[in-house]
């Protein structure tokens, strides 16, 4: 692969991450001053128990992302491997078109 090709690329997804990372300090920063003082207060036990219960509550929307997105990878060609020839009379007149998506 070119260099040149494969250096522009990488541009905007390393951008990205530096950012996130050099913004995350600023994130921790939003939490209200009585959540932070009630879990400070307790116990390292409650502790744990709040930090891997952030880390639970964060598992199902991940997991509804990802199997969505691969959901649509996988069916992002699906109307050039099926055949079907768009008509173009829909669109020369004022009524919707209708959109059918094969799921099949």
């Amino acid at each position: 692969m070119n260099w040149r090709k494969m250096s522009g690329r990488l541009i905007a997804p390393c951008a990205a991450v530096t950012g996130i990372l050099l913004g995350a300090t600023s994130t921790f920063a939003q939490g209200c001053a009585l959540c932070y003082n009630d879990a400070a207060a307790t116990g390292p036990q409650a502790q744990a128990a709040l930090r891997h219960g952030i880390l639970i509550l964060l598992i199902p929307p991940m997991f509804i992302f990802a199997s969505l997105y691969a959901m649509l990878y996988r069916r992002r060609n699906v109307h050039l491997l099926s055949g079907v020839k768009v008509s173009t009379a829909a669109f020369e007149h004022d009524d919707a078109p209708e959109i059918v998506l094969p799921l099949n």
